[in-house]
């Protein structure tokens, strides 16, 4: 893989995840890398908070990544390949499959909010030792990467859950050293991956093919997902925001599906939660204050959200991250 890259930094205080690396290799922009198993590695890329980050990229030949985006948002744009002019924006939540041999574009980190996206990245030789006795069982999407037989890009996103969630902050906050951290992080990586395949063969047998968006209509909905977001205590209708996008309802819902890996109120409601999340690790204001911050009118509802999607009431987490700053 060839690349390049311009940083922009603006100095900040680190108020992202505290993420234990010990045995980590340090590459470019902020990422770490380490193999798990031969054809087999995990990389974790945690710029800094407060540094917007463009990395122009090409790729020759490319092994199969299960992408995984545990905070913070990003978005690459394609400017080479089949996949040309075509723009993948990814936020907490955002999970896939992903195969681009033969592609090039820019991944870029827009704002100066922290970030952190989890790869495992797997050849096809990998892959075929678990599924050499059963390869015709799987979709022929993914079947022709791992027998190499198909060398067309590949985008499949999957369904955010708090299972994947749970396994990728054990990942991060591994709290074992030595060999005993070695077998853990194999094990959560193998259970994540495994996790992530039984996701994607599902969805692949459950439903068919959706037609494929053009350029246009890809455009009209990360339009309409800017929007959506704009002001969170009193969002659009879903006919109000099909109107601002200039598409149906239908179009509007299969196209965040599609993009986001999510439905509408599905992404609103994750966007709305790690805003919380933000404005409860800076400390500056209670639970309450929060809460109505991103339109939640009732504070039990919004400790019940936070909690099943962070593991943690809000109010606890306000005071460990209060406690943190505490000279």
């Amino acid at each position: 893989m060839k690349s390049s890259a311009h940083t922009t930094a603006h100095s900040a205080a680190d108020t992202a995840l505290h993420i234990s690396l010990e045995g980590y290799t340090a590459l470019p922009h902020g990422i770490k890398s380490r193999t798990i198993r031969p054809g087999l590695a995990l990389s974790i890329a945690h710029p800094e908070a407060g540094m917007p980050l463009k990395t122009s990229f090409e790729i020759d030949d490319a092994p199969i990544q299960f992408g995984f985006t545990y905070s913070g948002k990003n978005r690459c744009v394609y400017s080479g390949g089949s996949l040309r002019n075509t723009t993948h924006e990814m936020h907490s939540g955002s999970n896939g499959i992903f195969s681009l041999p033969k592609t090039r574009g820019v991944l870029e980190k827009p704002d100066e909010d922290p970030a952190c996206v989890i790869g495992i990245l797997a050849t096809p030789e990998f892959l075929r030792t678990y599924f050499s006795d059963t390869m015709d069982q799987l979709p022929r999407e993914l079947r022709t990467r791992i027998d190499e037989t198909s060398m067309d890009p590949m985008a499949w996103f999957g369904s955010s859950s708090p299972t994947k969630h749970h396994l990728l902050g054990q990942i991060l906050n591994c709290p074992y050293t030595g060999g005993i951290r070695r077998l853990f992080l194999e094990s959560r990586v193998m259970e994540l991956l495994a996790l992530q395949l039984a996701d994607y063969v599902a969805s692949q047998h459950q439903q068919s093919p959706a037609p494929a968006l053009c350029p246009e209509d890809m455009q009209r909905i990360h339009h309409a997902s800017h929007y959506l977001v704009q002001d969170l205590e009193n969002p659009p209708s879903l006919v109000q925001l099909a109107t601002f996008a200039g598409l149906n309802e239908k179009k509007l819902k299969l196209g965040f599906r599609q993009i986001f890996g999510t439905s509408v109120f599905g992404f609103f409601r994750e966007h709305r939660l790690q805003k919380a999340h933000t404005i409860l690790r800076e400390g500056n204001r209670n639970v309450t204050e929060t809460a109505y911050a991103v339109g939640f009118q009732s504070l039990s509802h919004f400790s019940r959200a936070f909690k099943k999607r962070f593991g943690i009431l809000p109010k606890h987490f306000l005071s460990n991250q209060r406690r943190l700053t505490i000279p």
